[in-house]
């Protein structure tokens, strides 16, 4: 078996500013399902109080 090598060399500061996107996105996406969780469960209190 060959490897196969890229194109192009490989871009370390490309590769973390593309991770750092990624965290970053995943950071949102896990505050608004909190705060989405944290207001379905003030409605419930209110609804069954």
């Amino acid at each position: 078996m060959t490897e196969e090598t890229p194109n192009e060399p490989f871009d370390e500061v490309e590769y973390r500013r593309r991770q750092r996107s990624r965290a970053n996105l995943m950071a949102w996406m896990l505050g608004a399902l909190a705060i989405l969780f944290f207001f379905i469960t003030i409605a419930k209190m209110q609804i069954f109080s």
